[in-house]
């Protein structure tokens, strides 16, 4: 028992001695010496305690590889929570032991022990640029040094430069190793001309392999960036070129614009100084039109000429191959087709797939531009050489808007197929509702058109219109048509109600609702008010002529015109019989007429006897009767079959 106890207490002073009351394993990381500076090494921290872990650097400088201590110990403490600790060392041509500590109030913990040779974990200072020289059109010179006396000769050093267009991000590395006691410099080739350049470079010591360590050496941090600019040299490549053609005039001439890309810089080599346009017909010379640093230029030529152009483009070092550009005569330009697809890419972008033979000088015209019913909407152009067969085109492309695209396709300048298709990039909610208005309204029937959208403002292809429409007490109902149609028909309403009625115009992208309209309706159809007030107003017409007639003519007539009435007692007005001759009548010619008369039935009058005035009007004229009418009249005359008829003298009732 007493044994027992005794290895308990022997262990736990052991582990008290050790520092295993703080879990974990202590190591270093890494340690980097610094010229004429300090030894730095690096360590993870162990899980905190309370209170927590001081960690402290012991560097003691060795005789040999680590034989026997040549120095005094020395060391350094680690700020709370810090991972990183500096000694302060002199000289790196020397072993150095290294261990760490950490202390709690539990205990120690010691790392293992590291012995490195000061120049093996070296990490040197960064060079100094001294001059960046482009010796060429493609290549520049680059010369450096390091700074003070950390290494003897640039040769006891690793090189690397690195260097980026001014437009790039990512770099290009290119190793370098200095000859013995010679300057530290490089030439690098490859390079675009009169293109701008980044450059930096670093260095890391050459270690012996025997002091060679799993840490070092270390690169050194990159110097400071220099700029330079390669020589400039002839353009490498033709401005693209294409052209826009108008139509014949009364002289057989057309307008033909020439129109031409300004250069990549790395086609360009060099500022362009001047772009040379020429012409040329079959079998005759090649003919100077334009001179100039615009992006075109405006000819005047026939248009039954086919006539063929070379642009060149010019800079400080020398002129560019020539473009060539083929217009055939007016009649003559019967092109292949090609099949287009557009559909839209990320919004902004319409992405474009054909299918055509490729040849290896093919090269391909894109133009583009939205439709509108304006026919001086601006189009766009860009030329893409190589054999593909799709393209992305994305300036001047917008959300919303229908754009019209052709392409053509160029062998050796001419243009020999063409196709042309439309597409959105992406399709939007209409910018507005179309308006909306009845162009015809009965007593339970509406008919309903509205306006076409102007392309600018569909947003997208229009799928359908909606209408909805409610009456005064009725829930609301809707008539859903194709994005094709403009009117439509809404029945069952109630006659003299109020309708409200709006329109919704949907695309793939959203929809557009317009502003309410209330219609009345009608509370009779067309014809049947005016058929009543017709009747009533053709009769009451008519009436109106045929008395005002009668007037007339009798009151032209007048004094040609004798009326004399008789009154006869009749006991059959069935069988009464007379006849009258006016007496004292005065014709045209001023004669009077004579009279006879002839006596009434001699059966007498009984009581029931019907008293009948006749009136006899005749009219003379040269000799004969140009006009006569009888009238019976009765005490209660019944209602004539024309109406009433006023004459002087007599009211009489015609029969």
């Amino acid at each position: 028992m007493q044994l027992a106890l005794g290895w308990i207490v022997a262990a736990f002073l052991l582990l008290r001695v050790s520092g295993s009351a703080s879990p974990g394993i202590l190591n270093i990381d890494y340690c980097v010496t610094f010229w004429a500076k300090n030894i730095t090494c690096y360590w993870d921290l162990l899980p905190e305690t309370h209170p927590p872990t001081t960690y402290v650097l012991h560097v003691t400088e060795e005789s040999g590889r680590c034989r026997r201590d040549f120095g005094p110990p020395m060391h350094c403490v680690a700020g709370p929570g810090e991972r990183s600790c500096s000694v302060a060392v002199e000289n790196l041509f020397a072993f150095y032991k290294i261990r760490l500590v950490a202390e709690s109030r539990d205990g120690q913990l010691s790392s293992p022990e590291k012995c490195v040779h000061g120049m093996s974990i070296v990490k040197l200072s960064p060079p100094v640029i001294d001059e960046v020289v482009a010796n060429h059109s493609r290549c520049f010179q680059v010369s450096w040094h390091l700074p003070g006396d950390e290494i003897l000769s640039a040769s006891e050093a690793q090189h690397e430069i690195q260097y980026r267009d001014e437009t790039e991000s990512s770099w290009i590395q290119v190793n370098v190793t200095v000859a013995e006691n010679a300057v530290a410099f490089a030439d690098v080739c490859g390079l675009f001309p009169f293109n701008n350049y980044s450059v930096r470079v670093r260095a890391k010591y050459l270690c012996t392999p025997s002091l060679l360590n799993p840490w070092g050496p270390y690169w050194s941090d990159w110097s400071a960036e220099r700029w330079v600019q390669t020589r400039a040299a002839a353009p490498s490549n033709g401005p693209a070129l294409w052209r826009k053609l108008g139509t014949p005039d009364a002289d057989g001439k057309r307008a033909v614009v020439l129109m031409w890309k300004p250069l990549e810089p790395k086609q360009a080599n060099g500022e362009i100084l001047a772009y040379r346009l020429y012409s040329q017909k079959d079998g005759e010379p090649a003919v100077p039109q334009c001179r100039t640093r615009d992006l075109q230029c405006a000819l005047s030529l026939p248009a039954r000429i086919g006539h063929t152009f070379l642009l060149t483009a010019s800079n400080a070092a020398g002129v560019s191959p020539p473009s060539k550009l083929v217009t055939p005569p007016l009649g003559e330009d019967d092109l292949s087709p090609i099949p287009v697809l557009a559909s839209p890419v990320g919004g902004n972008a319409l992405l474009l797939q054909w299918s055509l033979p490729s040849f290896p000088e093919m090269g391909y015209i894109f133009e583009w531009g939205p439709l509108s019913e304006k026919q001086d909407s601006k189009v766009f152009w860009h030329y893409q050489p190589g054999n593909v067969n799709q393209a992305v085109i994305k300036k001047a492309i917008e959300p919303g808007r229908l754009y019209e695209v052709r392409i053509f396709a160029l062998l050796n300048g001419s243009v020999w197929a063409s196709g042309s298709t439309s597409g959105y990039s992406k399709q939007i909610a209409p910018l507005r509702a179309p308006v909306l208005y009845p162009t015809q309204v009965w007593k339970t029937r509406m008919k309903l058109q509205w306006e076409v959208l102007p392309l600018a403002e569909r947003g997208g292809v229009i799928r359908n219109y909606s209408i909805c429409y409610k009456e005064d007490g009725k829930e609301e109902k809707t008539v859903v048509v194709a994005g094709s149609v403009q009117s439509c028909l809404i029945e069952d309403l109630r006659p003299g109600s109020v309708v409200r009625i709006h329109i919704t115009a949907s695309t793939e992208g959203g929809t557009t609702r317009g502003p309410t309209l209330a219609v009345l309706m009608r509370s009779s159809d067309d014809g049947e008010t005016e058929t009543f007030f017709s009747v009533i107003c053709v009769g009451s017409l008519l009436t109106l002529l045929l008395v005002a007639g009668s007037l007339t003519c009798v009151w032209k007539h007048r004094k040609y015109v004798n009326i004399t009435t008789i009154t006869v007692e009749l006991p059959e007005p069935n069988f009464s019989l007379f006849s009258v001759v006016l007496p004292g009548f005065r014709g045209i010619s001023g004669h009077r007429s004579r009279t006879r008369r002839k006596a009434a039935s001699p059966h007498g009058c009984s009581p029931n006897c019907v008293k009948l005035v006749r009136c006899v009007i005749s009219v003379p004229h040269r000799g004969s009767v140009l006009w006569t009418q009888t009238v019976d009249l009765f005490p209660n005359p019944p209602k004539a079959r024309w109406g009433a008829v006023w004459f002087p003298g007599c009211m009489a009732s015609v029969v």
